[in-house]
């Protein structure tokens, strides 16, 4: 068994990974997935064994307004291992990677939307903020109808503006760069 870590940057590359989201996100629809992989820049993760790929994690770039600057900070999203892959430490191995190479490129923190938070706390990741939306709403709907243009503010107090009309809340977190 022979693993390794590739960087998929091309539209090409990074089709070898749409078997294994569509097994893992079965609630996205084959249009979601055709507006990602063809009009979401992103950088994808994956661990190969044997020539298959087994897990993946993208690292999707955002531009910030974190506390009065603009900044790029990438998001991680669609992490994933194979159902019989998994308990064998291959997306510590690959969150390991992507914090060394986003430090390297010089980002100062990453964040993701986790289904679980415990799941995350092992490698640093901390709540920041929430998303809270007045509509019941996925993320992945939101993001598709506002484009790439999105841009997320983080409060410099972390206030949660409007908490008690909201109907969804989703928890945001970062790694530092010193991490």
């Amino acid at each position: 068994m022979s693993r390794k870590i590739l960087l998929l940057n091309t539209p090409e590359e990074q089709e070898r990974t749409k078997d294994l989201y569509r097994e893992i996100f079965q609630e996205d629809t084959e249009a979601f997935l055709d507006f990602y992989y063809k009009k979401r820049p992103k950088r994808i993760l994956a661990m190969e064994e044997d020539g298959v790929v087994i897990a993946m994690l993208h690292l999707n770039p955002f531009q910030l307004s974190f506390f009065g600057k603009e900044i790029t900070a990438s998001y991680i999203y669609a992490v994933a291992t194979r159902k019989d892959k998994r308990k064998q430490g291959i997306m510590g191995e690959l969150l390991s990677y992507s914090f060394q190479l986003l430090k390297e490129e010089g980002e100062a923190f990453c964040f993701l939307l986790p289904v679980m938070e415990k799941i995350y706390t092992p490698y640093g990741f901390q709540t920041v903020a929430k998303f809270i939306t007045d509509e019941p709403e996925t993320f992945r709907e939101s993001e598709e109808k506002a484009g790439k243009d999105t841009k997320l503010l983080l409060s410099e107090e972390g206030d949660v503006l409007k908490e008690e009309s909201c109907r969804t809340t989703s928890s945001m977190r970062f790694l530092r760069k010193n991490s």
